[in-house]
Parts: structure tokens; sequence; C-alpha cells
């Protein structure tokens, strides 16, 4: 997306969202009667089109840290690295088409003693977050916020992180949660060139070899660790391409942040050649260094940034490139509301 995409939802009210109100999480004693509940609200999608707001999906659920800080009359408990997410620990906030629900409902602490707050999106049950740092788990006695170990799969997955929310307390109304992209997303455009029609042009495939399918993200300095040295396929079937300036649109895929300068790095991409009135179809494949396709770019992928890939496949020629790059929908708004 170009620009930031800045997305704010009024709160609803917290009454109509809040579910399991029986159970509470480290209770200060000062609200045990009567105490504010933290309730949850959302209204904006994880983007994928340059133009269209789209509601977020149904059944959509990110999950939730927060971080109990005691403090004493005139000073309020504040947040450190120290802090640990025992208040919170990867709670699950559903979202099922009309409102945002969770349990154990969870109470402000009294006005002296604050919380500090960081998310995730999409949630997992168990995920592979480790101490920020260090290689041990992460678990609700650890300090700060984790690590991320994330894997690329299908190129589906849309990761997002919040930043820290410190020191907050029931008198701030609407907490508001802001969520980054922390992959690239790649699409890609192809079409052919064949002025006079004489060939029906296929494609077979697109690849992209020797990528980085593993990394650790840290919330503060990003993307390290990479690994996993392999392929990735955005492409495989039978498309027939359209004339320029006609462009089919390949499905966008959400890839690890990385360097492209290597020389396994590429870009493959097999096509076929039919001539228009009958004859033998000719399969030809196209290779060339990611570093050559990026180029413009740096030869890098960047967090939060939307990368558009243009082929055109000529029968004479060989395949032309070019890359357009912008921020992707760079900041999304949620809500925890009291």
């Amino acid at each position: 997306m170009i620009g930031n995409s800045i997305i704010r939802i009024a709160a609803a009210a917290a009454g109509a969202l809040l579910i399991g109100a029986g159970c509470t999480a480290r209770l200060d004693p000062a609200v045990e009667a009567g105490g504010e509940a933290i309730g949850f609200s959302a209204g904006s999608a994880l983007l994928r089109d340059d133009a269209t707001k789209a509601p977020l999906e149904s059944r959509t659920t990110f999950g939730v840290f927060a971080f109990y800080q005691p403090g004493t009359p005139g000073a309020p408990g504040a947040w450190n690295g120290s802090r640990t997410p025992d208040f919170m620990f990867n709670v699950p906030v559903y979202y099922d088409g009309s409102a945002y629900t969770y349990s154990p409902v969870r109470f402000w602490p009294a006005r002296q003693n604050t919380l500090s707050f960081w998310a995730y999106c999409p949630y997992e049950e168990n995920p592979d977050f480790i101490r920020s740092g260090r290689s041990e788990a992460y678990t609700s006695t650890t300090p700060g916020v984790p690590d991320i170990r994330f894997s690329v799969s299908d190129g589906t997955v849309d990761l997002m992180t919040s930043d820290i929310l410190k020191s907050l307390t029931s008198a701030v109304g609407t907490v508001q949660f802001t969520f980054h992209h922390a992959l690239s997303l790649i699409d890609i455009r192809v079409n052919k060139q064949d002025p006079e029609s004489k060939f029906t042009v296929k494609l077979k495939s697109v690849r992209l070899d020797g990528l980085y399918l593993t990394g650790k993200l840290n919330n503060s300095s990003g993307w390290g660790s990479l690994a996993d040295d392999g392929s990735f396929t955005v492409f495989s079937g039978n498309k027939v391409l359209a004339e320029t300036p006609s462009y089919d649109a390949l499905d966008g895929v959400m890839l690890i942040p990385q360097n492209l300068e290597r020389e396994d790095a590429k870009l493959r991409v097999e096509f076929s050649l039919t001539p228009v009135g009958g004859g033998t179809e000719r399969t030809a494949a196209s290779e060339v260094l990611l570093s050559e396709v990026f180029e413009d770019s740096s030869a890098v992928w960047e967090k939060n940034k939307h990368y558009t890939l243009t082929l055109t496949i000529a029968p004479d020629d060989p395949i032309a490139f070019s890359v357009e790059w912008s921020d992707w929908g760079d900041v999304y708004n949620w809500h925890i509301t009291s």
C-alpha cells in the first residue's frame, strides 16, 4: 500500500464484548469490588489491496500479552525490560464477525498499578517464542517481549506485531494497539508482448530459488538468524497470458525480509510457446539473479514493504522485468477498551 493506512475504530461498549466474568487474572485487591474490565474491539482488515478497506475477516484471532507493574501513590508502576507477562500470557482474542471476545476476563488494577501490553497476529496456541536475544523458551515468567521464530510455509501468513504500550491505567479510556507488518509482500504480474499475435504463450511456473525461509524476529532490531536456504514456488499451472497492456496477476506471497545479493538467489520462469493456427508447443525457461531483478530497490526486501514485479514474455526476446515498491499499509490500529 502506498503511504500509511491508519484506521481508527470507535470503541464498542466493553460489556457487550466480555465473557466469563467469573474468572480473573492477578486481580488487584483494590478492584475486586466493581473494578473496570478490560475489553477488546477492532474493525479493520489485514489489508492486501491498495484501494479496498475491507472489514476484518470473521474468525480472526490475535494474541495479547500484558505486564503488571505495581506502584505506590504518587509513583505509578513503570515499564522496564524486566517486567514479565504474567497478567495476560498469549490470550486469544477472537472476532466472530460482530464482536471480539476472550476468556477469562481481566480487570484493570488500582490506579497506581499499571499494565503494559504487546500483541501479535495471527494467534498461535503454541507459538515458537523465545527469550529476546537468548535461546531458551519464552514463558509467563520471562522478562520483556519475545523473539518470534518464523518459517514460511505457503506464503499466506500475514505476520504482524504491535508496539509496546507502556504503563497504562484505566484512565486511558481506549488502549490502542498499532500493528506493523513483519514480512515483505511480493506481488507478481505477467503478460506477453506479441504484437502480431503469432503465438499462444502459457505460463507454466514462477519460482524463487535460494531464499531464506526461516528467521527470528526481534521486536526492536528486526529479522536475524536467517536460514533454510530453499525454493519457493509462486505459481505452477498452465495460464494463457494476455497481451500488453493487460496483465495477469498471480497470488501475492508474504516472505521474510532479506538481502538478495547471493549467487543462488534467482528468479526462474518457465513458459511455453505455441504458434497460432497449429504447431508444436515449445517449452522454455528463463533464469535471472534476484539481485538484478530487485536492483532498483537495492536488492533488498524490507519489512513492511510491498513489491510489485512485472514480467513481460516476448516470443523472440528475453523476459523483461520491472519492479515498483511502496509501504505496505504501514500500520493498523486495534483497540482495548474499558
